[in-house]
């Protein structure tokens, strides 16, 4: 995947997201929503900005403790940076872009691309474990659509179990290996293989995935804050991140760059279905994904190009890979 092609994707979900929020503007009453976004309270805003920080933070330090369980040290301020910088491909299909940080561990610490990506499979395995968990409430809203997500879970649950033990390996090793095209790949198979057994591991993942839980959570308590500073009172902090945590896996499942539109609908739906006037809905809508998805992305350009050297690799690369 080359960087342009990366570059290109941000650019055309930039686009799409402004378009997302003209439309739930029209559908709603844009002069209310504008009015309601004008008079957001900016205290609340920072505190919001500062929840989404801790977020990032807490990511941060998931990534440095896998990296460390395949041998490469990496210092706290690398493991910012790494995170940090990953966060400008956010915006890209089902996240895939998120290879960045692959690339960049591997120019830090020499940290095979292929470990890299297997490391950030797990992350997006973990956050989605945590999500599923955090939703239920939120879905419970719907009628009954909990038990789904319960029985999501326990599948998600039950191929982890699968995906992490050695058998299953060994099996997919001697697919892939049959085939005379993929021979020259074994070693990074085998890395990949061994790198996915290592964090998934019971401790390592349990870790990861308590990591996704508090992060995801300081995410939903900035959404819960939000929905306080418009008025609406009838939601509790709990069922706030829940229908936060729903609406993400929504997005998530909708395998478009950073869940744009799916998400976005998601939440405005939930909330109007949780009793929130449809401009305030809409409101909340747009503040929320610029403070936890844009604000991240933006951050994460400012973060990159700390490090020119870095950034002119990834331009000047033909393809990350």
């Amino acid at each position: 995947m080359t960087s342009r092609r990366l570059l290109r994707g941000l650019v055309l979900a930039a686009l799409g997201s402004v378009l997302v929020y003209g439309v739930l503007a029209a559908l709603t009453d844009a002069p209310a929503v504008a009015s309601a976004l004008r008079g957001f309270p900016l205290p609340t805003l920072g505190a919001m900005i500062a929840l989404t920080l801790v977020c990032y933070f807490l990511r941060a330090l998931r990534w440095r403790f896998l990296v460390s369980r395949v041998d490469c040290p990496m210092s706290l301020s690398d493991a910012v940076y790494v995170q940090f910088s990953g966060m400008t491909m956010t915006v890209t299909p089902g996240k895939v872009g998120e290879v960045l940080k692959a690339y960049l561990a591997r120019e830090i610490c020499d940290l095979r691309m292929s470990r890299g990506i297997a490391i950030v499979f797990s992350e997006r395995l973990a956050d989605l474990i945590a999500v599923l968990v955090l939703s239920l409430g939120g879905v419970s809203l719907l009628g009954g659509a909990w038990f789904s997500v319960a029985l999501a879970g326990l599948v998600i649950a039950l191929g982890t179990f699968a995906v992490s033990s050695e058998r299953f390996h060994q099996f997919v090793l001697r697919l892939v290996m049959s085939r005379k095209w993929s021979r020259r790949h074994h070693a990074s198979a085998t890395a990949m293989s061994e790198t996915v057994r290592e964090v998934l591991r019971t401790g390592p993942f349990v870790v990861s995935i308590a990591f996704s839980l508090v992060a995801w959570g300081a995410e939903g308590v900035a959404f819960a804050l939000s929905l306080r500073a418009l008025g609406f009172t009838a939601l509790g902090i709990w069922p706030a991140i829940a229908i936060y945590a729903a609406s993400t896996v929504v997005g998530a499942l909708a395998f478009l760059p950073g869940g744009i539109g799916f998400t976005e609908l998601s939440i405005a739906a939930l909330l109007v279905a949780a009793g929130m006037p449809g401009p305030d809905a809409s409101a909340a809508t747009v503040i929320i994904r610029l403070v936890t998805m844009w604000f991240g992305v933006g951050l994460g350009w400012i973060v990159f190009a700390t490090r020119p050297r870095m950034l002119r690799a990834f331009f000047s690369a033909p393809a990350i890979e």
